[in-house]
């Protein structure tokens, strides 16, 4: 294996904010710390007000800080008033903000302060494993790492997040299904740095991998079912890795290889806010793939109403899997698909087909024809008078039937358009969830096009583009 201490070091240097950035940090998270603190004041409800996430742990990422503040309840408050409590706090302590509601698993406020971005979360002050909401895990996830980082793994596990952002799997949000912070800072606790992660995913990773930092009940974990099986230090029955998308972990997989290989420091640099750093795009340079593969990708934008981001991509995604799903119905072979919103109001899908067109009929073979009632089944089981009817060379009865769908953009078109159709007949009309469209995702300018329809793409639609046609460079140089 190459010796890359050279480059680890700088790289580390790439990972780590300047003394400056923290002093600037540092006194936008006490500034809102104390207008959070000065509102809880005198609430006999609230226990403590601290931070949380990587701010508190000292493991966030030059230019990426996030502030987590946690509100902390006490559990005989009941649900309604604790998600009423979490909106309020937040809202009216930083109404000077501009506060945002977010929803997870309950609500929380997001503001940005001099553009970095505060979260005021609440959750219940309660012991260790008698969770009550999804939120009470974190502060114990905050104070198991702190005990047991030093400035060397802090070092080491900016490094670890460095490395995800740049090959694209850095966060467990429903848009990336990546590696969050706190996981990567497990990983780090579990394999002591940088290095020894990669070496182990590049080398020893298998399918359902389990990682665990502390003891664990094995026959529970028989029950998760995902590639990597990380267990929760503070809540041993919790797989971490449930939120890693099987791609993300396989990105890792190479990516890991390939700098092991031969290492580089592109692997900790970000480009672009477009991301079209990170791909070969298949009309630069000269190649011919865009003559290939473009005219075969199947492109829909729209708009859609704002929403909170987590939301409106389970949206985008459940829909572009569902649309996948009818095209392979269709007979349409859908070899990869992609979605991409500007998390406001515009939206793009792209599906690389086999073939954006068919021919306008299909082979069906039935039986022998020694298999009497079987051969007059089939031969009657036709909505629609066959093209051509022949025996083959098998003695098997083979006919050609017309296609219904022929090409895939008035397909899908046909699709969208009858779930909008639904939508508005409301209950009393046929319902679309069968299809699995979300029936409010597609609110207006909606358009339908194969990559090569246009002479110019842009926005959205080139990012949607570029990631089904594209190579990622990092990972397949």
């Amino acid at each position: 294996m190459p010796d890359s201490s050279n480059l680890i070091s700088k790289a580390l240097s790439l990972s780590q904010p300047t003394h400056s950035e923290e002093a600037r940090i540092t006194k936008i998270a006490q500034e809102v710390k104390m207008h959070v603190d000065n509102r809880v004041a005198g609430l006999d409800d609230v226990v403590d007000v601290v931070f949380g996430g990587s701010f508190a742990k000292g493991t966030w990422l030059p230019h990426h800080a996030d502030i987590d503040i946690f509100v902390k309840i006490k559990p005989s408050v009941g649900v309604e008033k604790f998600e009423q409590m979490g909106r309020e706090i937040g809202s009216e302590a930083l109404k000077n903000y501009g506060p945002k509601l977010r929803y997870s698993d309950h609500p929380y406020v997001e503001v940005f302060v001099n553009k970095i971005r505060v979260n005021v979360v609440p959750c219940y002050d309660v012991q260790q494993g008698k969770w009550q909401s999804a939120a009470d895990r974190s502060p114990f996830h905050t104070q198991f790492i702190k005990s047991r980082f030093d400035e060397e793994k802090r070092r080491q596990v900016r490094l670890l997040k460095k490395f995800f952002k740049s090959i694209g799997i850095y966060g467990a949000e429903i848009a990336r299904e990546g590696f969050s912070g706190y996981v990567s800072e497990v990983l780090l606790l579990k394999y002591s740095s940088f290095e020894r992660v990669l070496y182990s995913a590049a080398n020893e990773w298998q399918n359902k991998q389990i990682i665990a930092v502390s003891d664990y009940d094995s026959d529970f974990v028989k029950t998760f079912n995902s590639p990597l099986i990380i267990i929760d230090p503070v809540d041993s029955r919790r797989n971490l890795g449930t939120a890693i998308s099987p791609e993300s972990v396989a990105k890792l997989v190479l990516a890991a290889r390939r700098f092991l290989e031969k290492p580089s420091l592109e692997f900790f640099k970000e480009g672009n806010k477009k991301g079209y750093h990170n791909y070969y795009y298949p009309h630069q340079g000269g190649s011919n793939k865009k003559q290939l593969l473009l005219p075969n990708v199947l492109v829909v934008e729209f708009s859609h109403k704002t929403k909170s981001p987590d939301i409106i991509w389970g949206q985008l995604k459940r829909t572009t899997n569902s649309i996948a799903k009818q095209l392979e119905l269709a007979h349409f072979e859908v070899l990869r698909t992609s979605c991409i919103t500007d998390e406001k109001h515009s939206a793009a899908l792209a599906f690389l087909l086999e073939s954006i067109t068919l021919p306008p009929y299909v082979k069906k073979r039935g039986p022998e024809v020694f298999r009497r009632d079987d051969t007059t089944a089939f031969l009657s089981n036709t909505k629609s008078k066959p093209l051509a009817t022949w025996v083959d060379k098998e003695m098997k009865v083979t006919m050609l039937v017309g296609r219904k769908a022929t090409d895939a953009r008035k397909f899908v078109k046909s699709l969208l358009l009858l779930n909008s159709d639904e939508k508005n007949k409301g209950d009393n009309g046929r319902r679309s969830d069968g299809v699995g469209i979300s029936r409010d995702l597609i609110v207006s300018s909606l358009q339908i096009y194969a990559g090569s329809d246009r002479k110019i793409i842009k926005g959205l639609a080139k990012e949607v583009i570029c990631k089904v046609v594209a190579t990622e460079r990092l990972i397949f140089k």
